[in-house]
């Protein structure tokens, strides 16, 4: 049975898509243009592309989660959001000097990740304290599918922090001129990844508990494929790292896609 989300997580919802489709749009289609409207200047389009790509994947997330409403599909993938919103914090302290302090995007910037860990946490008590929890129930996913979205929960989740700490050395080896801040606000998109797979250790089966978190990590390794294709400036597949972007984004698509066929009518 399918229980509907209270009218805070909706508006949130509704509040999020207002920033993420500007910023995604931007980023992505206009990403020479940094210097005016981010909150700090990103001097390779490749790297602005590189990070509005999850905004633009959070567009089919955030429609999906609003129009079918529906607790269970939401649940899994709040922690994924909050996981994200602190990397990205982390990265605003750590390179606090190269932000614009006083630019309006960097207002809405910090005003955005610092209410999601804090609201999130506020309106699901809301939720549970309303509506009760969500029944685990429907299609399971198999042994094999639940040991996969493991696996590669606890490898994404040491390769993000492996890359958060080490990105200077990264950045040097990554096959376009990218800055230590732009490939840890990058991380956080791996952390968005890691938290998909390992949810599955809740031990929650039903196919609906990851459906919308795999709708969102897929979205991320398709726009991210195509920001590779796209890019207007030289990609550098000679270089340490040249062929990691193309394989790990692939897999980002490739797991979901193959989930969906296996569970689509189901």
């Amino acid at each position: 049975m399918r229980q509907p989300l209270i009218r805070e997580f909706r508006a949130l919802f509704l509040a999020n898509l207002g920033v993420i489709v500007p910023f995604g749009l931007l980023l992505f289609f206009f990403p020479r243009g940094t210097d005016f409207y981010w909150t700090w200047t990103i001097p390779e389009p490749r790297s602005a592309m590189l990070i509005g790509a999850i905004y633009l994947a959070g567009v089919p997330y955030y429609l999906t989660a609003f129009f079918e409403n529906d607790w269970r599909q939401v649940e899994n993938g709040l922690g994924g959001l909050i996981l994200f919103s602190l990397v990205l914090l982390a990265a605003t302290m750590a390179h606090w000097n190269a932000f614009k302090p006083y630019h309006p995007i960097t207002l809405v910037w910090l005003a955005f990740y610092y209410g999601g860990p804090f609201l999130v946490p506020v309106f699901y008590h809301l939720q549970i304290e309303r509506l009760g929890a969500a029944p685990d129930e429907g299609v399971r996913l198999a042994p094999t599918a639940r040991a996969w979205l493991i696996g590669r929960g606890v490898f994404y989740a040491v390769l993000a922090l492996l890359g958060f700490i080490f990105a200077d050395a990264i950045a040097e080896a990554w096959p376009w001129a990218i800055r230590p801040l732009e490939l840890r606000v990058f991380i956080g998109q791996i952390a968005v990844v890691s938290w998909a797979g390992l949810i599955a250790i809740r031990g929650r089966l039903a196919w609906s508990w990851h459906r919308l978190g795999l709708l969102l990590t897929g979205a991320i390794g398709a726009i991210q494929l195509i920001g590779l294709l796209i890019g207007p400036t030289p990609y550098s597949g000679s270089s340490p790292l040249g062929a990691f972007p193309p394989l790990l984004f692939g897999e980002w698509l490739a797991t979901p896609v193959v989930l969906f066929i296996l569970y689509r009518r189901r």
